[in-house]
């Protein structure tokens, strides 16, 4: 009869999740060195807190290098704006998978309490 053989959308997936607490003007790495083949990003202000005027996060996805995300999160058209409030995803084909993400904040963050939380599939 042979070994079984199973089709892409019936293999076991693994989910991982990352947190990042009040995002800054730093910029955030997350690695996924398997890849993954979609991301969701979810960008929220905490209960209570005060927003910051013009605030939203961008991301570069699979930066070739830290100068490179660098570079993108810099320059408008080149990254993807996350505003607060939204959710965002993201589908890879099997041959180029999400291997990194790059986040910063657009401004310089006070008091502003922040989370957002990117949900992955491997």
């Amino acid at each position: 009869m042979g070994l079984p053989v199973n089709s892409p959308s019936e293999v076991a997936a693994y989910v991982g999740t990352a947190v990042i607490r009040d995002l800054s003007t730093t910029r955030q790495t997350i690695s996924l060195p398997s890849g993954a083949k979609w991301v969701q990003i979810t960008y929220r202000l905490l209960p209570g807190a005060t927003a910051t005027a013009n605030q939203f996060a961008k991301v570069v996805l699979n930066a070739s290098t830290d100068s490179d995300a660098a570079g993108k999160l810099a320059l408008d058209g080149a990254n993807t704006p996350i505003f607060q409030g939204d959710d965002v995803a993201f589908a890879a084909t099997s041959d180029s998978l999400i291997t990194r993400l790059d986040v910063v904040t657009e401004a310089a963050v006070g008091t502003e309490k922040t989370v957002m939380r990117i949900i992955y599939g491997v």
